[in-house]
C-alpha cells in the first residue's frame, strides 16, 4: 500500500511554519536595526577621535556635514566608509573650541529619522530605540 500525505496534513504544516514565520520577523527586523545600530555608533565614535585629533592641530572642532568626513578628517582616521553609509546620515553640529555633538539620522526603515547622538565627553544620547 502506498502512503502518502492528506491534503489536511499538508495544510498543518503549512499553517505552522506561516506562523512560526510570522513569530520571527519582527525579531529579525530588530536584530537588523540593533546591527545598523552597532555600525552607527562606531562611526560615531571614528568621528570623535578625528574631531579631537583635528582639535588637537587647529585648536577648534569642526562643523561637517554627510559627505565631508573624508576630506575634511582623513588625514587622522580611515573615515571613507562614513561618507558611503546608506543607512544613516552623519553630522557634526555646535562645534566651538571647547565641544561638538555627532549626530547620525536614520535615513530608511522601520526607525526612519530617529537619531544617535555622541557628545565632546563621551555621552550617548538621541532618540534611536530598535
Amino acid at each position: 500500500m502506498k502512503s502518502s500525505f492528506t491534503l489536511l496534513e499538508l495544510l498543518i504544516v503549512v499553517i505552522v511554519i506561516a506562523v512560526l514565520a510570522s513569530l520571527a520577523t519582527p525579531q529579525y527586523i530588530k536584530a537588523v536595526e540593533r546591527a545598523k545600530a552597532g555600525k552607527a555608533k562606531h562611526a560615531l565614535a571614528l568621528i570623535a577621535k578625528a574631531e579631537k585629533m583635528y582639535r588637537g592641530e587647529n585648536d577648534v572642532y569642526t562643523n561637517i556635514n554627510d559627505g565631508n568626513f573624508f576630506t575634511t578628517l582623513g588625514d587622522w582616521v580611515e573615515l571613507p566608509e562614513i561618507d558611503a553609509d546608506i543607512d544613516w546620515d552623519y553630522q557634526v553640529s555646535g562645534a566651538t573650541t571647547t565641544s561638538f555633538s555627532v549626530t547620525a539620522t536614520r535615513v530608511d526603515g522601520p526607525n526612519q529619522t530617529e537619531t544617535i547622538t555622541l557628545d565632546q565627553n563621551g555621552v550617548w544620547g538621541g532618540t534611536f530605540r530598535p
